[in-house]
Order: structure tokens, then sequence, then C-alpha cells
């Protein structure tokens, strides 16, 4: 099977991103490229808390995670680059956690479970043409651990009339302190990104994998967070404390998101009132909603987030 060159691909998106503008409502975040990778033909023995009562299709995958990326692509406006599977690493189309990037600083993690630990190399290669500023955690991170699905920044930009933007938020980067990701990897953090208040998160009471399992953003003051869990976040995260509005919603599938550029991307649901809420709170800051459905994923811990790395 030929291998895709991500050398050439980087060059021709670098290229390409220099005479590219990508529009911005005022509520969404000014992102240029989305950094995913394939679907593996080993998906169905990838990490997963418990065992799926209906098998993967891979097929059905491939096919979900293509319409994920043609919505970036086609529809937000986004260049993508996406590396290819590796066969020996099943979640290796998790790409989210092998690297948190804000600006040009982007940290190469060390994944917490160690049977995915070199899934980041792919990632860091593309990084490094990018010509991001890159640290990875393995060389110099003294144990930390990190995985990216832990990691949450809210933030977003408004697009002047001349072509600049206005940082919003992006104040706080919330670390889910969780199975995969320990202290040492948010005292990591802190040491790399020092423009931000990077604030641990103990998730362990929610029995949540990682912490965009049960909360994302929707704009740079407002997290959607599940029922269930709504006063447990709020305290731990003191989210009213820092200014922040709570969405809350029955549905915890509906509360991994992937809040970009004026769209809002949601797994579906069945639940009516998380949809009349969701789209409700859409609709109030001009924001188009997109149900988007990553089921196959679901089914080994996986959610939208976890498929991409937005860059600016």
């Amino acid at each position: 099977k030929a291998k895709m060159n991500p050398h050439v691909a980087v060059r021709r998106c670098v290229q390409s991103l220099g005479q590219t503008i990508i529009a911005n409502s005022l509520y969404g975040r000014s992102y240029t490229t989305a950094l995913t990778r394939k679907v593996p033909s080993t998906l169905t023995n990838g990490l997963s808390m418990s065992t799926p009562s209906d098998p993967i299709n891979v097929c059905r995958a491939i096919s979900q995670h293509e319409a994920y990326i043609n919505i970036l692509r086609e529809k937000i406006g986004l260049k993508t680059i996406e590396i290819d599977a590796d066969d020996r690493y099943p979640d290796c189309v998790f790409i989210e956690d092998t690297a948190v990037v804000i600006s040009n600083i982007a940290v190469v993690t060390k994944i917490g479970a160690k049977s995915r630990q070199g899934e980041v190399n792919a990632t860091k290669q593309v990084l490094m043409e990018l010509g991001l500023d890159v640290h990875d955690m393995r060389e110099n991170g003294n144990g930390a651990t990190v995985d990216g699905g832990d990691v949450l920044y809210p933030v977003a930009y408004e697009l002047k009339t001349n072509e600049s933007s206005i940082r919003r938020g992006g104040v706080h980067l919330f670390v889910g302190v969780s199975s995969r990701t320990n202290m040492r990897g948010v005292e990591y953090l802190t040491d790399k990104f020092p423009d931000v208040e990077v604030i641990p998160v103990d998730i362990e009471s929610t029995g949540s994998l990682h912490l965009k399992s049960v909360v994302t953003h929707l704009d740079e003051k407002s997290l959607i967070i599940p029922r269930e869990f709504r006063n447990k976040l709020s305290q731990v995260m003191k989210l009213e404390e820092r200014g922040y509005n709570i969405i809350e919603v029955p549905d915890i599938t509906a509360c991994n998101v992937v809040s970009v550029n004026g769209y809002l991307i949601v797994q579906p649901t069945k639940c009516k009132e998380t949809i009349e809420i969701l789209e409700r709170e859409v609709e109030k800051r001009g924001i188009e909603i997109i149900w988007l459905d990553a089921s196959e994923f679901a089914k080994i811990d996986g959610a939208l987030t976890c498929k991409s790395i937005l860059l600016e």
C-alpha cells in the first residue's frame, strides 16, 4: 500500500494557507487548518473502557470519518492535512491525543496508554514541517503524561474588516487529571504555555475517560455540560467564578462538540430536549449547527473532537 508523504502534503498546505483567509462569524474560532489521520484497518482492536456490545464496522467508520473531514474542508472551509493510518496503532485516528497546540506553540504529548505512545511521531513530523515551536513531552517531561482529549481551551476570535483578528477568551487551559493525564503533565503544559492559566480538573468522580468526554465549549465563555455532572464540574472548575455560562443538556453524547469558525459539529441525539437546547443556544449566537454521526467511534470511547487537531 502506497504511503502518503507527509512532507509533500504539508508543503502544499503551507503554500495555500498564505493565499486563503477563512471567513469567521463573531462567535467562531478563526482556525485555518485541521490535522487528521486516516482510520486504521485494526480499529476494532482500539482501547475501550468496556467491550462494545455491537462490534465496530470499520467500513462504516471510514465513511463517517470521511464525512467529518469533508465537513471541515468543504463546509467550514479549513485546509485539511490527513496523515496515513498506521495499523500498529488501532487508535491512531484519534489524533487529538497526540498534541496540544495554541497559536504557534505545540506540545507533542506522551499519551497515557503505553500502547499508543508511538502514534505521536507522525504528528510531530507534520507540526515541525508547519514551522511550529514544537516541544516533545517524551524527551524532557520527567514522567509527564497527557492525552489531548483531557485539554480544553475555550477561545474565539473576532475577525475585523482589516483582516486582523481579536482574541476573545483563551485565558484558561483546563486539563483533566485522569487515568491518562497526570499532574506532571499539567505542570509541563503550565511551563510551555505561560500566557494562559492552566487549571487541573479532577474528573475521577465522573467516571469518564477524558475531560472532553463530558465538557466542551460552544464559544469562549459557554461550556456544554451533561446535567448529571453539572454541579460537580461547575464546582471543581470554578466556572461561575471564572465567568463561564453553563449550557446544561440531558444527553452526555451531545457534550462533545467541535466549535470552529461559526459552526458547531454535534453527534446526533434522540433526546428532543437536548436538541432544543442546543438549537436555541446556537441561534442566539449566529452559529450554524451540524449534526454528524460518529457512532462507530463512540463504541471505543471516541468522539468528534478526538479526530482532529485544529490549527490557527
